[in-house]
């Protein structure tokens, strides 16, 4: 089975209004990733994330699906370091919100 598009883009804003933009890209493997960019801010952020954005980008552009995690979601994905598992999980047609659930469990079993 083929990956959902060609990569995924990923938009990051930070609670001072800072924005960071990166792409995720399928591996040849299913199920997997090839590279994970690193973050390009607009400015260097002074707070944590806010909001975390993630579309899948294909041949012909978006494919119309916007997948949006508050600052609890994302602080437990990426403290729980479950962000690998979360692109794959939106680029190979899983249960991304299974993986920020468990996310959430995890880190507030500590």
């Amino acid at each position: 089975m083929p990956p959902r598009g060609n990569r995924l883009a990923c938009m990051i804003k930070s609670m001072d209004g800072c924005q960071g933009t990166f792409d995720v890209h399928p591996g040849a493997a299913e199920k997997s990733i090839d590279k994970i960019d690193p973050v390009t801010w607009d400015k260097p952020p002074q707070k944590p994330v806010q909001e975390a954005m993630f579309t899948i980008i294909g041949d012909m552009g978006m494919t119309g699906q916007l997948i949006r995690l508050n600052s609890y979601q994302w602080q437990a994905v990426t403290e729980a370091k479950l962000e690998k598992f979360l692109y794959i999980s939106i680029l190979w047609s899983g249960n991304w919100f299974k993986v920020v659930e468990d996310a959430q469990m995890m880190t507030k079993k500590k």
